[in-house]
């Protein structure tokens, strides 16, 4: 999805309803990391602010299936009150493979499925449409995923591995010096696979799960000082904290923490 500019009326995904995640099935378990629903609020349009987490998403919204590519930063789009979302997200390193094409050419989009699949993606598009409650859209989407999982090898667990390292980065340690003595391949290497993985190279990849770990701290029951959060999640400082949420998010770690806490 794509970025925009700081959105003072944005509220965050998950305050804007019911968001839920489901385990995959032990076909669809090599290939996405989960199967979602989220309920938006009803009343008035809202502008949601989608923060950014490193993965790559298939979305049924609005009344079609498009792809949410990885984001740099985050997307502000307008949704309607009681929208019925569902969707897919794909286990780390499997995206490309599926959509065969490098996640960095999709960067910041939300592509309609059918430029990746064709007439399939339009013939589950219709049959999604016909679902009468976002349950049983939720499993005609994965009853189609399992057919196509079925005949699919699983993908490579290197960036998996890649993905999980990224998420636990400590601030004292070179992100992608670890990551290169873990794989024991060269640093362009790891840059290409990176980009056609994640969208992104290692170190981007890093910030913004480092980003998604400080959202994590803020919605445990504890409500830390920003400095001991910035320590906790791993940041030089609370500077270096605010500022990269700025960056990533547009949002004050302090506003984020109101968000979460509302």
């Amino acid at each position: 999805m794509s970025s925009a500019a700081p959105q003072d009326d944005a509220v965050l995904a998950t305050r804007a309803g019911r968001y839920r995640e489901y385990a995959p099935s032990p076909v669809l378990g090599a290939h996405f990391c989960c199967l979602w629903s989220h309920d938006i609020h009803d009343g008035a349009n809202q502008r949601i602010a989608i923060v950014p987490d490193g993965y790559c998403d298939i979305v049924w919204m609005g009344g079609r299936l498009v792809v949410a590519g990885p984001d740099r930063s985050s997307a502000f789009p307008f949704l309607a009150g009681s929208e019925r979302i569902v969707g897919a997200r794909f286990a780390p390193g499997a995206a490309a493979e599926w959509l065969n094409v490098p996640l960095c050419d999709i960067v910041g989009q939300s592509i309609p499925l059918e430029d990746f699949w064709g007439a399939p993606a339009l013939r589950l598009n219709e049959l999604l449409s016909g679902c009468a409650e976002p349950h049983e859209r939720l499993l005609q989407l994965k009853a189609a995923l399992e057919q196509k999982a079925a005949k699919r090898e699983p993908p490579a667990s290197d960036m998996g591995s890649v993905f999980a390292r990224a998420s636990d980065i400590s601030k004292s340690e070179n992100v992608a010096d670890v990551m290169l003595d873990e794989l024991s391949i060269g640093a362009r290497q790891l840059r290409r696979r990176c980009h056609t993985h994640f969208g992104y190279g290692p170190k981007t990849l890093a910030r913004i799960r480092r980003f998604q770990g400080m959202l994590g701290l803020c919605r445990s029951s504890k409500v830390l000082p920003l400095a001991e959060l910035a320590v906790a999640a791993g940041y030089a400082d609370q500077a270096h904290m605010t500022r990269d949420a700025r960056e990533i998010s547009t949002l004050t770690p302090m506003q984020l923490q109101q968000q979460i806490a509302g």
